[in-house]
């Protein structure tokens, strides 16, 4: 999967966000018209790549983004992220373009803590593709893809890949029922649904 968007390299200087004032962003690059409405924490030790048009809507709860040294944290073009969003990246995880994330969703790559003393699991990378609707209240675990134009139901775990152009939901997340998604076709909040 590719994500296709001008990057405006910046190193780790002043963004300039439409809707925001100028203010110190630890991002490798940042693409135009991103914004930020709220309190958005970037801890970034690794690579942090973010598109253009990106929405953080950070109020009533703010939100947190760490991406780890030799880490590599990548969001596409258009997309949108609610509130009491939690990232944690210690290796890679891709979002794609036209992505909407709900209120109060964790994205991990890695456990951070053993479960126990013969626990080996380590980081595994998250991929986003295209086009995917990740309901309110989800936790995206390590080492899962969620294929292009799925949604994910509210309140759910996702321990394993979903296919693309499904409604999956449940702890652990399962495959529903599949999705009308023609081609070039794109889900957007509020505005309603339009073609590229």
């Amino acid at each position: 999967m590719g994500i296709p968007f001008r990057q405006i390299r910046i190193g780790k200087l002043l963004a300039v966000l439409k809707g925001a004032v100028v203010f110190p962003v630890k991002a490798d690059s940042a693409g135009r018209l991103s914004r930020i409405a709220g309190k958005l924490s970037i801890a970034n030790k690794g690579e942090l790549i973010v598109g253009r048009s990106v929405s953080f809507h950070a109020k009533p709860f703010p939100s947190s983004i760490s991406v780890g040294k030799g880490a590599r944290l990548w969001i596409g073009d258009n997309v949108f992220c609610n509130y009491g969003l939690d990232i944690g990246c210690t290796d890679s995880i891709r979002i794609g373009s036209h992505t909407i994330i709900g209120p109060m969703v964790n994205l991990i790559d890695a456990n951070f803590h053993p479960v126990d003393a013969e626990d080996r699991s380590g980081s595994r990378a998250i991929v986003v593709e295209d086009n995917v609707w990740i309901g309110r209240g989800c936790i995206v675990l390590p080492g899962v893809t969620i294929g292009s134009g799925s949604v994910i139901a509210a309140g759910s775990v996702v321990t394993r890949d979903i296919p693309a152009n499904v409604l999956a939901g449940g702890v652990p997340a399962k495959v529903i029922r599949e999705l009308s998604v023609p081609e070039g076709w794109i889900r957007r909040s509020a505005q309603g649904a339009y073609t590229r």
